[in-house]
């Protein structure tokens, strides 16, 4: 856990130690989270924590019930919800990507292709994640639109709770989205926004379908 540095905000720094421990699951699913506890098991005030609760309640990872606070528990819908808004402003940012996108940044995301290949011919799979997660933030940031931008994050927010909460035990890091990956790379380098679009819904049904098919796994045990 992150220690508390003077030199930030302290809320902001209590925000992001509250947001690394429930994407990795120091938090469960459902379990309530009580201020006056984690103000001690931090060594802040109520009030810091109280702040940092509000900034997750906006990024959806906590919620609440009246006035109990807890870490955030997908539904079955809720997961296909997320998917669905996630497909629409992807194919929407790497649309806008193939005609605002910088020479730097098409370079870079030439460069996260050709590490992810790598990646995939090594078989690191910590790699390929991280990589497949610098592919997708670079698209939705050449799209330079601000908005845009920040509903991604969100939506990316949740996917990435999703499987490393709900779905740790069934999804698995496939290598066949480099392929995928390299289509829309060369559809965003020939400015093709609609062969682009295409691609990018086709690649994110996919993860869907695995999604699905995890999904069906937790059902039956």
């Amino acid at each position: 856990m992150r220690e508390i540095q003077k030199t930030e905000l302290l809320h902001s720094q209590v925000y992001a130690i509250l947001k690394t421990m429930i994407m990795e699951r120091d938090f469960a699913p459902g379990e309530r989270l009580v201020e006056t506890k984690v103000a001690v098991q931090l060594g802040v005030s109520r009030g810091t924590v109280r702040e940092a609760f509000q900034m997750l309640l906006k990024d959806g990872l906590l919620t609440r019930n009246n006035n109990v606070i807890s870490v955030y528990n997908p539904t079955v819908q809720d997961i296909v919800d997320v998917y669905e808004c996630r497909k629409s402003l992807e194919s929407l940012a790497v649309k806008l990507a193939t005609s605002h996108i910088t020479d730097d940044q098409l370079r870079r995301l030439g460069i996260v292709l050709n590490e992810s290949i790598k990646a995939v011919n090594e078989n690191n799979t910590q790699t390929l994640t991280n990589l497949n997660q610098e592919f997708h933030d670079l698209i939705d940031i050449a799209s330079h639109n601000q908005q845009l931008i920040q509903l991604c994050d969100v939506i990316k927010t949740k996917t990435l709770y999703i499987r490393n909460n709900v779905l740790k035990n069934h999804f698995k890091n496939f290598s066949d989205f480099v392929d995928d990956h390299e289509r829309i790379y060369l559809a965003i380098k020939d400015h093709n926004a609609q062969k682009a679009e295409n691609e990018m819904k086709t690649h994110i049904e996919k993860s869907f379908k695995t999604i699905q098919s995890a999904l069906g796994a937790i059902s039956k045990s």
